[in-house]
């Protein structure tokens, strides 16, 4: 009796030390090989771009499959790769998981709040789940690598969210940040006395109904691009400074940076004076009504505090075991907040050296000096992004 020989399909289940990072030259790891030459050519073309215009690292990578969960392997091959600058933390990591039909989008602690898990979410249903579902791949790994280079390149650099931007967990579950207490926004304002000499700079009072330059981050996830988007944009920005209160409606008069920390509490007055976030206090001449906008800087150094809720926690490391041939390196990273003085440590691991076409010494001093040897920049993730499946 002849016995049947069935092909058996077994999945290449790869750890993170099986995948070869795509740097110096590429942005792109096609490990699954699910992508065709013109898709990955023009992945590649808007992540190079996207570099050169705002500094920021995106690394694609597709795996047959992990052991666990899609969202831990996208984190530790994050930080084992060190995406992003290590000083503002602006990388992203879009990694897909075939066997298991997930898509993951990592982001680092210092791009949070420009990529928020709302904006990712709403994205990846939008643009890239339709394509993947129909085995479009590289369809829809050029949608959404193309729209988060747009949202980055639109945004002048700043956020006017007052939420923070949220844990996305590794099971795959968003939950919301909780939001802070907000502070009276109706305090009469009294005539300040002389004001004293300021380390910062003193904005004039002005009542024209213009703004700060600000772009919305929509915690519904929907992207405000093009023309629509900064019409929406401008209307949204002159609304903010009309009274709500006075008929006939009149325009509010931005307070300088001397008058507007009487509006501002410890926490808030603390951001300012690190510069991670900036806030306009607009008070009504007539009624005395004031509003307070909070605009976020995205690439500042500080994170937000998982303590407190302010923008005001900053980070620090030092190698514990350096890196070489034979094994990774160890990095012992701790942040304190400016605010609460809340501190949290965690160990940040990297990958083990490779021997490459270029000079020994290079990598030698790589080492030494504790950046990552994967090619990129020595940035780290918290768990931050969105995930999808299809």
């Amino acid at each position: 009796m002849l016995a049947l020989l069935i092909p058996v399909v077994v999945a290449n289940v790869v750890s993170v030390a099986d995948v070869p990072s795509p740097r110096p030259t590429h942005w792109v790891t096609d490990q699954a090989n699910v992508l065709d030459a013109a898709s990955e050519a023009k992945v590649e073309a808007i992540l190079d771009e996207l570099h050169t215009r705002r500094k920021i690292e995106v690394a694609v990578v597709t795996v047959d499959d992990v052991r666990g969960t899609p969202k831990e392997f996208a984190t530790q091959l994050f930080n084992t790769w060190g995406i992003g600058s290590a000083q503002t933390n602006n990388g992203v990591l879009v990694l897909l998981v075939m066997r298991k039909r997930r898509l993951e989008i990592e982001t680092g602690k210092g791009i949070e709040l420009a990529l928020t898990s709302e904006w990712l979410a709403a994205m990846q249903a939008r643009e890239m789940v339709p394509s993947f579902k129909a085995k479009q791949f590289g369809t829809g790994l050029v949608a959404g690598v193309q729209a988060i280079a747009v949202h980055l390149n639109e945004g002048p650099g700043e956020s006017t969210s007052t939420a923070p931007p949220g844990e996305y967990r590794s099971d795959g579950t968003i939950v919301p940040g909780t939001d802070r207490a907000t502070p009276p926004t109706d305090l009469p304002v009294a005539t300040p006395p002389a004001p004293t000499p300021s380390p910062r700079a003193a904005r004039p009072v002005r009542d024209d109904g213009g703004g700060v330059p600000t772009i919305p981050l929509a915690l519904g996830g929907l992207a405000l691009v093009g023309a629509g988007g900064t019409a929406f944009t401008i209307r949204r920005r002159r609304k903010q400074r009309i009274c709500p209160t006075c008929t006939p409606p009149r325009n509010m008069n931005e307070l300088d940076e001397v008058a507007d920390d009487a509006h501002l509490d410890a926490g808030q007055r603390t951001e300012e004076q690190l510069g991670s976030v900036d806030y306009v206090v607009l008070v009504c001449g007539g009624c005395q009504y004031s509003r307070t906008l909070r605009n976020g800087r995205w690439f500042s150094s500080y994170d937000t505090c998982s303590g407190c809720g302010y923008k005001t926690m900053s980070s620090s490391s030092y190698t514990r075991i350096h890196a070489n041939y034979d094994h990774g390196g160890e990095i012992e990273v701790t942040e304190t907040c400016a605010n609460c003085s809340h501190t949290r440590r965690y160990t940040r691991y990297t990958s083990r050296l490779t021997q490459s076409s270029s000079s020994s010494s290079s990598s030698s001093s790589s080492s030494s000096s504790g950046s990552s040897s994967s090619g990129f920049s020595g940035g780290s993730s918290s768990g931050g992004g969105a995930g999808s499946s299809w």
